[in-house]
């Protein structure tokens, strides 16, 4: 008797905007001590780069020097949960025997 085994490559995508991250600032209270040069800048970064879990710490980090009474975890939770969407995508398996 033969056997087959099939391995299923499964890639993630993460996907986020300015808009969805000035969201959650907003809908949270946080970047209240910014002004708005800082503020863009801090969304400039959202926009230019993929959500990484490095990246998303970078601007959880900003968002933090310019919020009050907040964690850097509670931030990064907030962006991973609101603001970035995640997919996954199924590669074609191989055949292996």
């Amino acid at each position: 008797m033969e056997t087959t085994k099939i391995e299923v490559e499964i890639t993630e995508h993460r996907h986020w905007t300015m808009e969805s991250v000035r969201q959650v600032c907003i809908e949270n209270g946080l970047y209240t001590r910014g002004n708005n040069a800082e503020y863009g800048r801090m969304l400039g970064m959202v926009e230019s780069s993929y959500p990484s879990n490095e990246t998303i710490h970078e601007v959880a980090k900003d968002i933090l020097e310019h919020s009050e009474e907040q964690t850097i975890t509670n931030i990064m939770f907030l962006l991973i949960n609101k603001a970035v969407t995640t997919f996954l995508e199924e590669e074609e398996p191989e055949e292996k025997i």
